[in-house]
């Protein structure tokens, strides 16, 4: 069944539906309809967490993809829309418009369909990525959110909104996808902050969603409405995993160790992946394996951190000798693809004209130009 109600000052046009449909809403503000997927077993006097989703550029609001990954029960699925379609630079006043937006419908669905205030989270995909990232540092109600596609930008509000400690974050990126750093510094963002964050990259998609969905992001959802994991697939899973060859199997389990199922408060998996990887390092190429894939790593976190056109130079260097080192490592095409991006960042600044220091009225000698890069930050242009 699909109502459609419109979103006012005065409340909802039409009373709420007597069982679970699909709503259209029209919101102050936003020209999209927004829709509001209820789950399978809504009642409205009862209480339902719920998630807010964003979609891409040139996208539509819509709940298809996240409601496969919440399951047909349980939560309430919004497909919102933005103030500012299109391509955009976010700037405070654009954050306060979509969270007006956001505010006004959270307290609609939480008079007339349940929706738990204390239990709201954001998602989006590519540009929908980059405005959950943007709405987790300013609305401190959410409990988090899944940001995919996208990445990090640091909040241009004056006081940006402290997260609560129990807020939970996802990030999910294709490791082709040239928002991977910007994930990234998603990822160092939100776990500087002490919040449990889950990081899945797509080994073989760019700027894409896996068409299968996300194991991650299935597991992520359950937890969040106090699912437990389930143990036994986990177990099947990492035995599997130790039957392949010993290089192979510790690679796998690195990526294994990073599943929302395996990093549950006092589980034992990371201990039990920890230490079959040490087992597995008893082998040569496993131990290479290993070590080429903690200084791929290393690497990786200094190009997140990197502020100087010397601190570029270094960490070209340092991929230039570990493809060299690693030519017959099934990491070597994904290290070659980092170096690749870092190559490219590296030739836009050599094409940034130095400017010529002007001389200065006085006996002093001008000071030469400093040699720092300054690295834009990413908009939401996706």
């Amino acid at each position: 069944m699909r109502f459609i109600l419109t979103l006012g000052v005065a409340g909802l046009a039409l009373s709420p539906p007597s069982q679970a449909a699909e709503l259209e809403l029209k919101a102050p503000g936003i020209d999209d309809t927004i829709l509001v997927s209820l789950p399978e077993n809504h009642d409205p006097a009862k209480s339902w967490p719920a998630v807010f989703n964003y979609h891409g550029f040139n996208g539509r609001p819509n709940t298809k993809s996240t409601r496969e990954h919440t399951g047909t029960s349980d939560w309430i699925v919004v497909g919102m829309g933005y103030t500012q379609p299109g391509k955009y630079q976010l700037q405070e006043e654009d954050i306060a418009a979509e969270l007006k937006a956001f505010r006004h419908v959270r307290d609609e669905l939480a008079r007339s369909q349940g929706l738990d205030s204390k239990r709201v989270y954001v998602s989006g995909y590519s540009k929908g990525g980059w405005m959950s990232d943007a709405l987790l540092q300013a609305e401190p109600s959410l409990r988090g959110g899944a940001i995919l596609m996208g990445g990090h930008i640091p909040t241009p509000l004056k006081n940006p909104a402290p997260l609560s400690k129990d807020s939970h974050i996802f990030i999910g990126i294709g490791r082709k996808d040239p928002n991977y750093i910007p994930s990234l510094k998603a990822l160092v963002h939100y776990r500087g902050l002490g919040l449990p964050t889950s990081f899945e990259a797509w080994p073989e998609l760019g700027h894409d969603f896996p068409p299968e969905g996300s194991t991650g992001l299935r597991e992520w959802f359950t937890l969040q409405n106090g699912g437990k994991p389930d143990d036994r697939a986990l177990e099947m899973e990492f035995k599997k995993l130790l039957t392949l060859p010993p290089a192979e199997a510790w690679l796998a389990l690195a990526d294994f160790k990073e599943r929302p199922f395996c990093n549950t408060p006092e589980s034992p998996w990371p201990e039990t992946i920890s230490t079959a990887q040490t087992k597995l390092e008893e082998d040569p190429p496993a131990a290479r394996e290993s070590k080429i894939h903690r200084s791929h790593r290393q690497l990786l976190g200094r190009e997140v951190m990197m502020r100087t056109l010397d601190d570029l130079r270094q960490i070209d260097a340092g991929y230039m000798k570990l493809a060299a080192t690693s030519s017959d490592s099934p990491q070597n095409a994904t290290i070659q693809l980092d170096h690749r991006r870092i190559l490219a960042v590296l030739e836009q600044a050599r094409a940034v004209p130095v400017p010529t220091p002007q001389p200065k009225p006085s006996p002093t000698r001008p000071k030469p130009p400093n040699d720092k890069l300054d690295f834009p930050t990413n908009p939401l242009i996706r």
